[in-house]
């Protein structure tokens, strides 16, 4: 026994539980990382935050389910898209019927039309029109036979000047629109390439506005009740020939080109607008119109 010790090795009490005392267990070296699951429990209620590099794995496993939950979403849709252009080629093919959506662009002329935008008097009638058009078509095609529907469009390259005061600074444009039904015969096929002659009939509206320089500049922002110019149209009905060709570049998308000649039966009396003006044109007038065209295949 050593006196000079006040609490010896021997005497110490056998009712310290293992871990309640600090001479319980042996000493922590300095940088040592604790056993998994030896740290100290926390009280209740505390606000005890994870390790950042858990929130980092957590946020990378989110963002990891959300995308691969995108892809299983967008591959259906991409399957689909890819099952009909194979069948839309396969029919093609195979003359089988399918559909093509087409759009086309060009130039259209009225080169014996008489033009009389400015007033009634009839030496004031200019001679020939040029517009630029488009247009797009549903076409559903079955070896060599198509015919379907579609619209057209096109607007003055010029626009005239109106009667009026100078300082009104009055204009004048006309714009054209078609709804037409169309039928088309492919009398010379090979793999890439078509040739066809077809026939359209349908009804026109020949569209005339007047405007001044406050409604083509408004002196302020203010949005008014009412259209921003006078308008006239006249309606008709538009009767013609086509042909063309076209060359298939893909599975479902063709590149051509089209001729067409119509002519338009409109109202021989032209309208009156409270104005004064009257409309561009009356009569019967030949339409001629040069375009390419863009075509795409759609299964059924």
């Amino acid at each position: 026994m050593n006196p000079g010790d006040r609490h010896p090795a021997s005497r110490t009490r056998s009712n310290v539980r293992a871990g309640e005392s600090d001479s319980a267990g042996p000493p922590r070296l300095a940088g040592a990382r604790a056993p998994r699951g030896a740290g100290v429990r926390a009280p209740r209620g505390a606000n005890v935050r994870a390790p950042r590099g858990a929130r980092a794995r957590a946020i990378r496993g989110v963002a990891g389910g959300a995308a691969l939950a995108l892809l299983l979403l967008a591959a259906p849709g991409r399957a689909d898209e890819s099952r009909a252009a194979r069948r839309a080629a396969a029919a093609r093919e195979q003359d089988r019927p399918y559909t093509m959506v087409e759009v086309s662009g060009g130039v259209m002329a009225l080169p014996g039309a008489d033009v009389c935008p400015i007033s009634v008097a009839p030496r004031d009638c200019e001679q020939g029109e040029t517009s630029i058009s488009v247009g797009i078509h549903n076409i559903y095609r079955w070896r060599y036979i198509g015919f379907g529907a579609g619209i057209f469009w096109a607007a003055s390259l010029s626009t005239d000047a109106a009667r009026g005061a100078p300082e009104l600074e009055r204009d004048h444009e006309r714009s054209y629109f078609m709804v037409e039904g169309l039928f088309r015969y492919y009398f010379l096929r090979s793999r890439s390439w078509e040739w066809w002659a077809g026939a359209t009939l349908g009804g026109v509206v020949v569209n005339d506005s007047w405007s001044v320089e406050a409604d083509r500049n408004p002196y302020s922002d203010t949005a008014y009740v009412g259209p921003r110019a006078a308008t006239i149209g006249t309606e008709g009905v538009a009767a013609g020939l086509t042909i063309g060709g076209e060359w298939t570049f893909a599975p479902n998308w063709s590149l051509g080109s089209h001729l067409r000649y119509s002519s338009w039966f409109l109202p021989s009396e032209r309208k009156v607008s409270p104005t004064g003006d009257r409309a561009s044109l009356s009569d019967r007038v030949d339409m001629f119109n040069i375009g390419l065209r863009i075509a795409y295949y759609v299964a059924l």
